[in-house]
């Protein structure tokens, strides 16, 4: 009895801190102080939840935050984007070999919805939560792309840093390039927001045929994409991003 105690203990202790770092990352310290657990309990809960993925560490390499586990139980019958995205996603990084995600157009910037990881030893940073200026970015021009002309002329009518050597900041430059983007169905970023990292996107639009998010796929540059297997990522991201569109999207 005493041992089933102990393990039900164990479970709720397990909820709470996962309770705890749900709305706001946070170290082992706060994550213990909010819990009212001692340091080294917590410690112990949060290594075992981050070898079931249940959470992971950010950049810092400090604090914690909800994992693809937990992300994914979630999603698993969620009938919202994100929800509906997921397979899709993991679809695409089983057939490319690299990491995919989902985001959307929030004001000037890009929102990083969801992020599904590839098993490459070298892995690409987890964009979910964090913007980027829409510019310099595949899913940026992918979603800018299919904005009324107006909206197009406000977002390239502001100041457009400039991120790297490679990044487009002439407005009549990135005009004619939505206008290609929007005629392809997908856009390439090649080290334009960061030195290293390439990216791929296509448009997924909703049941009135507007452009509400982008699926992209990112990697390495120096293996992302290869000379030979462009043409084959550009293929299964565009086929990701239509058959999200399909499932009839609001």
């Amino acid at each position: 009895m005493a041992s089933a105690n102990a393990g039900i203990q164990s479970i709720e202790r397990a909820f709470s801190v996962l309770l705890a770092i749900a709305t706001e990352p946070a170290g082992i310290t706060d994550v213990a102080r909010r819990v009212s657990l001692p340091v080294s309990t917590v410690a112990r809960l949060l290594s075992t939840l981050e070898h079931l993925q249940a959470v992971i560490r950010q950049d810092d390499g400090v604090s914690y935050r909800i994992g693809p586990m937990v992300s994914s139980l979630a999603a698993g019958n969620d009938t919202t984007l994100i929800g509906r995205a997921r397979p899709f996603l993991a679809e695409l990084v089983e057939h490319v070999g690299e990491t995919a995600g989902l985001s959307v157009l929030d004001g000037d910037e890009v929102l990083y919805l969801d992020h599904v990881s590839s098993e490459n030893v070298i892995q690409i940073q987890d964009w979910t939560g964090k913007r980027a200026p829409v510019h310099v970015v595949s899913s940026g021009l992918v979603l800018l792309a299919h904005e009324k002309p107006r909206r197009i002329a406000a977002l390239l009518g502001g100041r457009l840093d400039s991120f790297t050597e490679h990044t487009m900041v002439s407005k009549e430059k990135l005009t004619m390039r939505l206008t290609e983007v929007r005629d392809a169905g997908f856009a390439w970023t090649i080290e334009e927001f960061q030195i290293g990292l390439s990216s791929v996107a296509a448009p997924v639009f909703n049941r009135a045929g507007e452009a509400i998010a982008a699926i992209h796929c990112h990697g390495p540059s120096y293996r992302f994409p290869t000379a030979t297997d462009r043409d084959d990522i550009v293929a299964s991201v565009t086929a990701a991003a239509r058959r999200l569109s399909a499932t009839k999207l609001d």
